[in-house]
């Protein structure tokens, strides 16, 4: 391929903050020494873990201070309960928190980052120098734990910890297939502490002691006073600190008697937060609190404006019961979406899709949501003195919680659930917002300017302009949609990411139509390696389904994360054609994802030697094994791909070594290859110079974890691949790789920069 280039200059550095004191000085996995006073605790499933402030760590007679540290204990360490304030001494591993290393997956760094945390501590040794404590901390986190525990006690697993995601934001323990389920149908901010619980126990408060004639002054007081204790209990999360904020200066509103402004209390409340936490205006919580708060500001009068009477609105009081239900059904929906279309850019930005019936299950969700704190504070509180009387009330949740599963199911059913757009472009944010504030100016600047008129013709205008707003709001709605959507599925030549998958295979292929493949899909050091890195980049990628998924042999490595892909179809990528190698090359674990495939209605193909597949001028050619292969299974029998597309040449070669390629050579494997996915994670035995004197690569991509047990790559096979003049890319070093071609030249771009 003569007219190729290599733009290899496009690897990019996803941090560009300083690293802290134990970063720049200390390895992972390091032993090291910790002192510091706990602030916080959390029981996790199978650790305890610890989050300590003013560290100061000793490591090789080095002194070094940390402001903030998270520690892992696990069961059997310690029997003794280590309580908040305590100082602790510690001996332990450091480790530190992984960035994301494949676009769309979740970046554990910046979220601990975003918090002032660094650094990992695996506790082996643990000593309480000062059993000094922060009392009311420590009460209320005994208060949640032992609250949870009843709760569980009381409604079982499912229920209890579900009941306690809601009332107490402790999702450990919290069923995944909930929690997803919830989440991928518009409704998974019911498990997270909001302004919706802080409003309702605040406002409940507050009113039950107006009702009783206490002062404002009281009455607000002792609202703000509670909500900060619950704030505490529950983590004070972002969003639970954000509705505390608002509450308190609603509260200061009332007890000085003056109006309470939202939009100014938003404002302030936002830029408290940004001070105190300046990276946290970049995680999701930040963005979805105060975005949905400002759709309902700003999007909810001009909906309603558009589609309810001036009449039902004014005159609400004086309506009998249908009618007035009527009203505020129309005002729900209204709510529900001007939330959703303000929403729009940040769930498209973290989750990658847009549940599509998530407007009328919230209509439907959020009503309930009241009983549901109702029972769940009151069945709780019942249980200190009426056990029997408090799980009938906690039953009233169960009932909730399950009627919720069902929607969700039933949503699930039906046809176009859900809509994957990928990951919008941040050019194509700023200028759906721009579109969308211009709209809000216009519509409120001449509201304001016929404010004064109660005319039959001013009032007419005002519902034209409303009407107009809103199709001009819901008009870039959709335009958004479609401009992010199209950007990743209207393509011009191939695209072919070799994903970080740690140890293990996993490639990305999107072909000249749009069809989307996989080759491969596993890992054995990283868990749940499908749904946490496989997905995540495919959805980002707006690749809801894929065409043909390739499984080059059965090791684990190759496997667990396509079978995971397979049983999850319901929630996640649908996958049409599993494509396997003949059966005479099957072992025990194809057979065993064949069924998998088989049960969750995917089709089998078979490819053997000499078999292709085309779409346009894109061929993948099957170069081994025969169809009736009598070698050994496993990654002797590893399929291995040719693609072709104008002059660019790619071999894909699974886990082959020396005997393998010596049995391509002689099967006349020929010809120069502008890239070479490196065979067995560039372990010694593959890619032999026989081979590369053959097929010449210009590129050489290897695919193997970060430290892993069988140091892959190898340094000979590395001097081997440059010796024959390839330019070697690792994930290792870059993350994923992704290359495009035109079928003349090609980009290769790394999503992380090689760290020196």
């Amino acid at each position: 391929m003569g007219t190729l280039t290599v733009l290899s200059g496009g690897f990019r550095l996803t941090k560009d903050w300083n690293p802290s004191a134990i970063e720049k000085t200390i390895a992972s996995k390091e032993h090291i020494t910790v002192s510091g006073t706990v602030y916080k605790r959390e029981e996790k499933t199978n650790v305890q873990a610890l989050y300590i402030k003013e560290a100061q760590i000793v490591c090789q007679k080095q002194i070094l201070k940390e402001s903030k540290l998270l520690v892992y204990i696990k069961p059997n360490l310690s029997r003794k309960q280590v309580k908040i304030g305590n100082q602790v001494a510690i001996e332990g591993t450091v480790s530190f928190f992984e960035s994301a290393r494949n676009p769309g997956n979740f970046d554990q760094e910046f979220y601990y980052r975003s918090q002032g945390i660094h650094a990992l501590i695996w506790a082996e040794e643990i000593e309480v120098v000062s059993a000094e404590t922060k009392m009311m901390k420590e009460k209320l986190t005994e208060i949640k734990n032992c609250w949870k525990h009843k709760l569980i006690q009381i409604m079982g697993e499912y229920y209890g910890n579900s009941t306690s995601a809601i009332l107490l934001g402790e999702k450990n323990g919290l069923d995944e297939t909930m929690k997803e389920s919830f989440r991928k149908n518009g409704i998974g901010h019911i498990l997270a502490i909001s302004g919706l619980h802080m409003s309702f126990i605040g406002m409940g408060l507050y009113k039950i002691q107006r009702r009783f004639g206490f002062p404002f002054f009281i009455c607000g007081g002792s609202a703000v006073l509670l909500l900060l204790f619950y704030t505490v209990m529950t983590g004070a999360g972002i969003s639970s600190r954000r509705a505390l904020l608002m509450f308190g200066i609603r509260m200061g509103a009332e007890i000085t008697g003056r109006n309470y402004d939202i939009a100014t209390s938003l404002s302030l409340t936002a830029a408290v937060l940004a001070i105190t936490s300046p990276l946290s205006v970049m995680d999701a919580s930040f963005q979805l609190s105060f975005g949905a708060i400002a759709g309902l500001v700003l999007l909810t009068p001009i909906l309603e404006e558009s589609w309810m009477r001036r009449e039902e609105k004014e005159n609400e009081h004086k309506q009998k019961i249908v009618q007035k239900c009527r009203v505020k059904l129309k005002q729900g929906i209204c709510a529900s979406m001007a939330v959703n279309l303000f929403l729009t850019a940040p769930l498209m930005y973290f989750y990658f899709e847009i549940p599509t019936y998530s407007l009328l299950l919230n209509v439907l969700v959020i009503p309930l949501m009241p009983f549901f704190m109702a029972a769940g504070l009151t069945g709780s509180v019942l249980l200190l003195f009426a056990e029997s009387a408090g799980e009938k009330v906690l039953f009233i949740c169960k009932g909730i919680l399950w009627f919720y599963d069902r929607i969700c199911s039933l949503a699930e059913r039906l046809p176009g659930n859900r809509i994957v757009t990928g990951r919008p472009q941040k050019v194509y944010i700023v200028l759906y917002y721009s579109v969308i504030l211009g709209i809000c100016i216009w519509f409120y600047c001449k509201n304001e300017q016929g404010k004064s008129s109660s005319t039959d013709t001013c009032k007419r205008q005002r519902r034209r302009r409303a009407l107009a707003a809103s199709a001009g709001v819901l008009g870039a709605a959709f335009g958004f949609l479609s401009i992010c959507i199209c950007s990743y599925r209207i393509c011009t030549g191939i695209e072919m990411t070799v994903l970080d998958v740690g140890q293990g295979d996993g490639i990305f292929i999107r072909g000249p139509e749009g069809k989307c493949y996989l080759i491969d899909g596993g890992s054995s050091d990283v868990s749940s390696v499908g749904k946490y890195r496989i997905e995540p980049y495919l959805l980002s990628r707006a690749a809801d389904t894929l065409d043909y998924v390739f499984l080059s042999h059965g090791d684990e490595d190759h496997v667990n994360g396509i079978e995971e892909l397979l049983a999850n179809q319901a929630l996640g990528i649908r996958i049409k054609n599993l494509v396997l190698p003949p059966k005479s090359a099957w072992d025990e674990r194809i057979e065993e994802t064949a069924d998998i495939a088989v049960q969750n209605q995917t089709r089998i193909v078979l490819m053997g030697e000499g078999d292709s597949l085309k779409e346009e001028e894109m061929t993948i050619t099957c170069m081994y094994p025969e169809t009736r292969y009598s070698g050994e299974t496993g990654n002797a029998a590893s399929m291995v791909l040719d693609i072709s597309y104008g002059k660019f040449q790619c071999l894909l070669t699974g886990d082959i070594e020396a005997h393998s390629e010596a049995e391509l050579l002689k099967k006349g494997l020929q010809g120069k290859y502008d890239v070479l996915k490196v065979a067995h994670h560039g372990s010694k035995g593959s890619s032999q110079e026989a081979f590369l004197e053959e097929i010449r690569p210009t590129i050489a991509l290897i695919s193997a974890g970060i430290d892993n047990r069988y140091g892959h790559p190898h340094e000979e096979t590395v001097r081997r691949l440059k010796k024959y003049g390839c330019k070697v890319y690792s994930t290792q070093d870059n993350g994923a790789i992704t290359i495009k071609s035109d079928g003349k030249s090609m980009q290769l771009n790394g999503y992380i920069l090689k760290k020196e």
